[in-house]
C-alpha cells in the first residue's frame, strides 16, 4: 500500500513540476516556448489539426521555403489565434529575422512562425490537459489547492505530536 501511495504522489509531483515549467516558459502569445520548441494545446480546428492536439513545433525560420504551408500566430481584434496558410515569398531581413508574404499580399514577421505544418507533430487529446492544467483556474484547483490541503494536514498531525511531546518533556 506504501508502494502505490509513494508512486502516487511521484506521478503527482512530477506533473506539478511539468506544469510549473509549462507556464515558466510561456512566451507572449501564452504558449510554452523552450529554445526554438513550442509546445500548446489546441482551443479549435486549424487546418489538419484538431481541437485538443497537443501541438509540438520547432520553429526552424531559415528553412522554410515559398510554397511551403506553415502554421502562425494569427492576432485578430488582441485575441491571439493558430492559423494554417501557404507561404507565397520568403524575404531575409536581417540575420535573425525573416519575414514571408502570406495569402493575400500580407507580411508575416518570423516571429509569429510557429513552425512548417509537415514538421509538427500532434498528440490528441494531450491537448485537452494541457489547456487545464496551465489555465489559472485549472493550476489553482490541481496544483495548489491539494498542495495546500495536504499542508494543513501535516500541520494538524504533527502539531498535535508536538504538543504532546512539550507537555511529557514539562513534567
Amino acid at each position: 500500500m506504501k508502494v502505490i501511495r509513494y508512486m502516487l504522489i511521484g506521478c503527482y509531483m512530477v506533473l506539478v513540476l511539468v506544469t510549473t515549467m509549462f507556464l515558466f516558459t510561456f512566451n507572449q502569445f501564452s504558449n510554452s516556448q523552450i529554445g526554438n520548441t513550442i509546445l500548446f494545446g489546441l482551443k479549435e480546428n486549424v487546418g489538419i489539426f484538431h481541437r485538443g492536439d497537443f501541438i509540438m513545433s520547432t520553429k526552424q525560420i531559415d528553412q522554410v521555403k515559398t510554397g511551403d504551408e506553415i502554421m502562425y500566430y494569427d492576432t485578430v481584434n488582441g485575441k491571439n489565434q493558430v492559423q494554417v496558410t501557404t507561404v507565397e515569398a520568403v524575404m531575409k531581413t536581417n540575420d535573425k529575422e525573416y519575414t514571408y508574404v502570406i495569402q493575400d499580399g500580407l507580411f508575416l514577421s518570423s516571429e509569429y512562425f510557429i513552425g512548417e505544418v509537415n514538421q509538427i507533430h500532434a498528440i490528441p487529446f494531450l491537448g485537452y490537459l494541457y489547456l487545464l492544467f496551465t489555465s489559472k483556474l485549472g493550476y489553482f484547483v490541481f496544483i495548489i489547492l491539494p498542495i495546500v490541503i495536504s499542508f494543513i494536514f501535516l500541520m494538524k498531525k504533527y502539531r498535535g505530536s508536538y504538543a504532546k511531546k512539550n507537555k511529557n518533556q514539562k513534567a
